[in-house]
């Protein structure tokens, strides 16, 4: 069974239909007024692949308005980190909603195609562009793509004062460069407490503090929004907790392998030393240095069985 999807991937798909235009403006950088928002669209019967029990279900029905309204089905995925296998997992996906969804009933309505990624993190590579051109073959993905630790806070913050950006933008500004600085938190402030809504006012602050929390930001946030008038969702703050609680299980975990490597790379600069005297400082830093701990199983054989340094250094890549 697939395990539930992440909180950070639950904040997400939220955020999204809390103002479906002004996001899917953002995501695409189209002005509001080039293309119509008709729903989201029920994908039940297609799994995102490699996740069985998954639905993409941030697929917008869109109508470009330069082209008469032409339909669009445009798939929206988040990652808290890049995939690495993205490109072909939009691939099969959107194969299969072309065949499986239809703008309408009519034979032979199809839709046009288009896909958006958002990555919290890192810098992904969900476009492809493949060419062999004396065979004639050309295989070409082209995603929205929007790596949000690229992106400009104050940017976002200008375009939300000045109305070029939706104010749902928002909570993804602590995910931002620059998304940890005082002024530009000062500024985040000032436009969130501006939204007439209520409701809407507390999910900005709670779903900013799950963001937050994956960047390592949670902290300063936490701090700027002591005393924010927020009427949250039970759902927003169960998201919180997952969040919080997400991010200490990877802390424990990465400690654990920390110390496990720190444990391995000492046995093997013993074996070696054992053996042949005292090691050359490049050669026991670079064993220290190391966290793989298959790696260093392996350089750990190698230490017994070797006939001198310069084998070790020569069958190790060190």
């Amino acid at each position: 069974m697939t395990p539930p999807a992440n909180p950070f991937d639950q904040a997400c798909r939220y955020l999204a239909k809390l103002d479906p235009e002004g996001f899917l403006g953002w995501a695409l950088g189209l002005p509001t007024g080039r293309f119509r928002f008709v729903r989201w669209m029920d994908t039940r019967q297609i799994p995102f692949p490699g996740e069985p029990d998954r639905v993409c279900d941030t697929v917008a029905f869109l109508e470009d308005v330069s082209a008469g309204g032409a339909p669009w089905a445009v798939p929206i995925e988040f990652s808290a980190e890049p995939d690495y296998r993205m490109f072909g997992r939009l691939l099969i996906y959107a194969g299969s909603l072309w065949l499986e969804v239809r703008p309408a009933s009519n034979k032979g309505d199809r839709f046009q195609l288009g896909v958006a990624v958002v990555n919290l993190t890192g810098t992904g590579r969900s476009s492809r562009d493949m060419r062999w051109p004396e065979a004639g073959l050309v295989t070409e993905l082209r995603v929205a793509e929007r790596n949000l630790a690229g992106e400009s806070a104050t940017a976002v913050l200008s375009g939300v004062t000045i109305g070029t950006i939706s104010r749902v933008i928002l909570p993804f500004v602590p995910l931002m460069q620059g998304g940890a600085e005082a002024g530009i938190i000062q500024g985040w402030l000032g436009l969130a407490s501006a939204e007439p809504d209520a409701v809407r006012r507390g999910d900005y602050g709670g779903l900013a503090l799950i963001f937050a929390e994956a960047a390592d930001r949670n902290d300063v946030w936490k701090d700027a929004l002591k005393g924010w008038n927020v009427i949250q969702s039970k759902q927003v703050l169960e998201w919180q907790a997952e969040a919080r609680a997400e991010g200490r299980a990877e802390g424990r975990a990465e400690g654990v392998a920390r110390g496990l490597a720190e444990g391995k790379s000492t046995a093997v600069v013993e074996a070696l030393e054992a053996r042949f005297g005292n090691l050359p400082p490049d050669l026991a830093s670079a064993i220290r240095g190391t966290t793989d701990l298959a790696q260093l199983s392996g350089w750990l054989v190698l230490a017994v069985r070797c006939g001198s340094l310069d084998e070790f250094r020569r069958d190790a890549g060190v």
